[in-house]
């Protein structure tokens, strides 16, 4: 049962105090009746009166505070229904005040846009007007599960001027857009399919496109009878081997290993395959008030795990309470229909103690070397504070031909992915490595919010001279030639042969080189296309 304040809505203090001590999910909304939060609770009433104690000392419940002027709730049976309940909402909500950490690799979605002829495309947020899918947390799964579908119902709308077809369109994957006698409505009906591929488990689906095949066979709509038990075919073939949703599948083989790190105000996971333990991912927290870490680590490793399958057995090095604990494990099992239970514990002896010391020496190594490693890019360079970003960027042609830019980021010494960038050059018409390095580099600071602490240029001292005044200011820039592994920079305007044994050196050499290597194989594929696919 939920409940909704009058329209003439009194102050979240005054509504809280009417809401009953019982499981269930409750919602902070704003005035347009926007959804900004959801949470779940064992007592309702003691949950959300909570937030009144917390709203000047906690940032994220401060915020919610800000914004919010309604709060509605839903009552359930019991703490884990609640807790199911809350997952739904979540992944079809998507709250803005349900995201508590900040990490590396922002979240993948599949959506079908609106329009006059919609699209399904995979993006990083949610700026597109149309119906999402997700968040994926692991980008090879949305991309799987992307090309699964454009595939299978032949979605995909190149740009292409090629009155025939393209070479795509006569393997079955491009809808053939640019031809004439390409049918929107059909297209259109494949799009709906492939929506209900991903909102329906694998056998509704099924048997919904088989009800559609024997109603088309009734009213002797023979031709759309066939094209839609082609699709049972297909989808049929592919469900034994591609689990499109992340529910329903089994929990990996290993361990997942949490290390809250109060230090630092991060929250650390590494995974465990096969004895070996390797870093994963960092998140950082959002909120400030020591008395709720706990339960805001808490409901992030829960909101990680709607959308990631568990291992089997999940190890951290500090407890949660024994009944969260078992929530938790019940939470995850159904969530993901599992046959065999998760495991979350804390172990003190054995193998899995180990394996918590293990990473715990492996994030101490690595935190001491990333302390060093900005410091010493800060000496070796000049500069006047670290440089915990480092964009890098290079050209890549042949003879003038195809002639495309990239860049590449490396944060804290590790390559950032999600902010690597590819560039067609568009405004050089010949060979000339310094007006293309100065294209892309206003093209790729065109907003002022996203800037680097360092550039580092692929090159020598002439393209250090010729795109430092175009430079966004108060970013620092530099240039490293492969040729003797030189380094350029305001105050080295002559070179400095880098220390190729130094963790500095070996890091702004692994970005050049990453770059490059990255330049290079876009040109190849710009170079392939364009001799393929030749412009009419």
């Amino acid at each position: 049962m939920t409940h909704q304040p009058n329209q003439n809505t009194p102050s979240l203090s005054e509504q809280i105090k009417k809401i009953p001590p019982l499981p269930g999910v409750y919602f902070f909304k704003d005035t347009q009746g926007h959804i900004l939060y959801i949470g779940k609770a064992k007592n309702l009433k003691n949950r959300t009166t909570s937030y009144l104690q917390n709203q000047f000392h906690d940032a994220k419940v401060h915020a919610i505070f800000e914004h919010a002027t309604t709060i509605d709730y839903h009552i359930t049976n019991s703490e884990l229904e609640a807790m199911l309940l809350e997952a739904q909402l979540i992944q079809s909500n998507q709250p803005q005040f349900n995201v508590i950490f900040k990490s590396g690799q922002p979240f993948v979605y599949l959506v079908f846009t609106n329009g006059t002829i919609p699209e399904l495309q995979l993006v990083r947020n949610r700026s597109k007007k149309g119906t999402y899918i997700g968040p994926f947390l692991e980008k090879n799964t949305a991309r799987t599960v992307y090309n699964f579908l454009i595939k299978t119902f032949s979605l995909k709308l190149c740009k292409k001027k090629i009155e025939n077809g393209c070479l795509d369109y006569h393997l079955g994957i491009c809808a053939g857009i640019c031809r004439k006698d390409f049918d929107v409505n059909a297209y259109k009906q494949r799009l709906t399919l492939a929506h209900k591929a991903v909102t329906q488990g694998h056998k509704e689906f099924l048997e919904s496109l088989m009800n559609e095949i024997q109603k088309a066979s009734k009213e002797e709509h023979f031709e759309q009878a066939r094209e839609l038990n082609e699709y049972y075919q297909a989808c049929q073939k592919a469900f034994l081997y591609l689990d499109i949703k992340p529910r329903g599948a089994g929990a990996r083989i290993g361990h997942d290993i949490w290390l809250i790190d109060h230090n630092n105000q991060a929250v650390h996971l590494f995974i465990e395959q096969q004895n070996v333990v390797s870093k994963k991912q960092s998140f950082y927290y959002l909120f400030t008030d020591p008395t709720t870490y706990a339960d805001h680590i808490y409901e992030y490793i829960t909101s990680y795990y709607r959308t990631v399958r568990p291992a089997l057995r999940i190890l951290i090095n500090q407890p949660f309470e024994a009944p969260a604990t078992k929530l938790l494990e019940d939470f995850l099992q159904k969530w993901h229909n599992l046959e065999n239970p998760v495991t979350i514990i804390t172990p003190t002896s054995g193998h899995e103690a180990a394996l918590i010391r293990y990473a715990t020496v492996s994030l101490e190594h690595y935190q001491r070397r990333q302390a060093t490693l900005g410091q010493s890019l800060k000496k070796l360079l000049a500069l006047s504070t670290i440089p915990h970003t480092i964009d890098c960027f290079d050209i890549s042609h042949k003879q003038g031909y195809a002639m495309v830019g990239a860049c590449v980021r490396f944060t804290n010494g590790h390559p950032d992915k999600p902010f690597f960038r590819h560039f067609h050059i568009k405004t050089v018409q010949q060979n000339n490595d310094y007006a293309s390095l100065i294209e892309v580099i206003k093209r790729r600071y065109k907003q002022s919010h996203d800037l680097p602490d360092l550039i580092l240029i692929d090159g020598g001292k002439g393209q250090l001279s010729s795109v430092t005044p175009h430079v966004p200011a108060h970013v620092a820039v530099a240039s490293l030639a492969k040729r003797e592994e030189t380094l350029f920079s305001q105050h080295f305007p002559e070179g400095k042969k880098l220390d190729i044994q130094s963790f500095a050196g070996q890091t702004l050499i692994a970005l050049r080189d990453y770059t490059h290597h990255f330049a290079i194989s876009f040109h190849r594929k710009t170079e392939q296309k364009e001799h393929s696919f030749p412009k009419t």
